[in-house]
């Protein structure tokens, strides 16, 4: 078998003919989850590739700051340290490594 359909998921079938007919579906993927946190991650559909492009682009991921790939609260964490950081109440060597990221990456916006 190729290596390309070992991934896959096989289901029966039988065709109008009568004949058994073996149709290879591609696994799930894992639901969606933030990168701070771990938690699940809502309003983000987890469907496949083909599926995903069929949806609108508003559909796929919230339509705010870092949606569809942290969750609310760490968010608003990030944008709460960037603001410090940005009205000098907070220094960079304050915020935790695993947010400097995201701050970093918001004062570039």
């Amino acid at each position: 078998m190729r290596r390309a359909l070992q991934r896959k998921r096989k289901t029966f079938r039988k065709s109008a003919s009568g004949k058994k007919i073996v149709l290879f579906k591609g696994r799930k993927p894992g639901k969606p989850k933030c990168g701070l946190c771990g938690a699940l991650l809502h309003g983000v559909p987890s469907k496949r590739i083909a599926e995903l492009r069929k949806l609108g682009k508003t559909e796929k991921r919230p339509e705010r700051v870092f949606g569809g790939v942290l969750c609310a609260n760490c968010a608003q964490r990030v944008v709460i340290d960037e603001t410090r950081l940005r009205s000098g109440v907070l220094r960079v060597e304050d915020i935790p490594l695993t947010r400097l990221k995201y701050v970093k990456a918001l004062q570039k916006i």
